[in-house]
């Protein structure tokens, strides 16, 4: 992988994340409230199936297009600051156990999804690179695109583990 790539995603993903603390810090929403119950772990798996694999599989069709590739990270940036926003409502909203449900909430997100949001956006730069320098090349293409793959699916694992360790961590702490 590139080191300028890593670079740039791991900046972009920063300062969307600043920028969800900082608006919740400007425009807080006082009145959202939050769930007294949590999901059960099937539900959770349930709700990683329908945004996150979404994420995945929209950065791999993205990635195949060149023109749409930008698209990748623009959404990881959505992703992380929604997180900032996350994690500053449940400081200001929740006091001394809002500590603790970040904490539970947003660790497996800080240490699992973001890296895999920065390879996802790295991954689709350089399946991009690859398709359009072997795009008129079949035996490339045929050859070398079940690696990409694998590492698609490799991402999804990953999200996959964390939403599973995120619910876990949540019903232990409430």
């Amino acid at each position: 992988m590139n080191k300028k790539f890593i670079f740039a995603a791991s900046v972009i993903l920063v300062v969307s994340f600043s920028a969800g603390i900082f608006t919740e810090i400007i425009a807080p929403s006082d009145h959202l409230t939050l769930a007294a119950e949590l999901p059960s772990l099937t539900a959770g798996i349930r709700d990683y199936l329908r945004h996150d694999s979404l994420t995945v599989a929209a950065a791999l069709i993205f990635s195949l297009c060149v023109f749409t590739m930008p698209a990748v990270a623009l959404m990881a940036a959505g992703k992380t600051f929604s997180l900032g926003f996350s994690a500053a409502y449940l400081l200001s909203s929740c006091g001394d156990r809002g500590f603790a449900i970040l904490f539970a909430a947003l660790l497996p997100r800080g240490i699992f999804k973001i890296p895999a949001y920065i390879v996802l956006v790295i991954l689709s730069y350089e399946t991009a690179g690859f398709i359009r320098k072997n795009y008129r090349n079949r035996a490339a293409l045929k050859k070398d695109v079940l690696r990409y793959l694998l590492k698609f699916l490799f991402c999804f694992l990953v999200m996959a583990a964390s939403s599973i360790l995120e619910v876990l961590l949540l019903q232990g702490v409430l």
